[in-house]
């Protein structure tokens, strides 16, 4: 069945099978490029202050606030060239433990002067969400309000724009034109690379329902608000009738 499809989209939705969560890894909160962050570095005596403005470049992947802001770093400690951080995570047993660990650990290291960086993740006192500064809190009401996107399934061809990266540890990263990094899966991958501007929508469900052996029926919905982030987060060229407020 063809036709004019309206969806919102909210930014945090949740995440299934084949619609996962797509993470901001920037943020307009307070952007500080890895370039600047360097810069300042290079510039700067160590320093706790010097560590935390570093720190702001670090986002837990599944939400779009930098760590400092989010207010999961309890303390840093500078011990002869040894930084080391307590810090905390939103909730237990969270599946971007290691991967924060290791970019709080990286980002850390990189300073002139740092010999050492150890990372101790606590849980005591546990994180609420009264820790987020209020700019933080700003932005994720800002990044919650819906965004309408009008287009049918059957005619427009999703066209691919930016690139794709993987982590260390696995986990799939989509870079838009902005540079602004965003968190996937494999599935989310898939559906990026096969748009090419040369199948509809609806040609790509049933390629992708083929390859999961499912029905294009099963999937249909998912791969719509999939195609509806990757345009809102400027991942995939909108149709010429689109008038979005993509994001830098």
């Amino acid at each position: 069945m063809s036709g004019t499809w309206i969806l919102q989209h909210h930014h945090l939705s949740s995440s299934g099978d084949l619609h996962p969560l797509l993470s901001r890894a920037n943020s307009s909160i307070r952007r500080i490029s890895h370039q600047e962050a360097w810069s300042q570095s290079l510039s700067e005596e160590l320093s706790v202050g010097l560590v935390m403005d570093v720190l702001r470049n670090c986002y837990d992947p599944e939400i779009p606030v930098n760590i400092v802001d989010l207010g999961l770093v309890y303390g840093v400690a500078i011990d002869n060239g040894t930084v080391k951080v307590r810090m905390t995570l939103t909730a237990m047993g969270c599946p971007a433990s290691a991967y924060l660990s290791h970019q709080v650990k990286e980002m850390i290291e990189k300073i002139p002067g740092v010999k050492q960086a150890d990372v101790d993740i606590v849980w005591d006192p546990p994180w609420t969400p009264d820790k987020m500064s209020a700019a933080a809190r700003e932005g994720l009401q800002a990044n919650q309000e819906p965004v309408t996107i009008e287009f049918d399934p059957a005619s427009f061809k999703p066209k691919k724009k930016g690139h794709i990266a993987k982590n260390p540890d696995g986990t799939v990263v989509l870079i838009n034109e902005a540079n602004s990094r965003y968190l996937g899966n494999d599935d989310i991958a898939s559906l990026w690379e096969k748009s090419d501007g040369n199948k509809t929508i609806d040609e790509l469900t049933s390629e992708l329902a083929v390859e999961k052996k499912v029905s294009p029926a099963e999937i249909r919905m998912q791969i719509l608000e999939v195609v509806t982030q990757l345009v809102t987060i400027g991942l995939i060229a909108p149709e010429d009738a689109m008038d979005l407020p993509l994001h830098p």
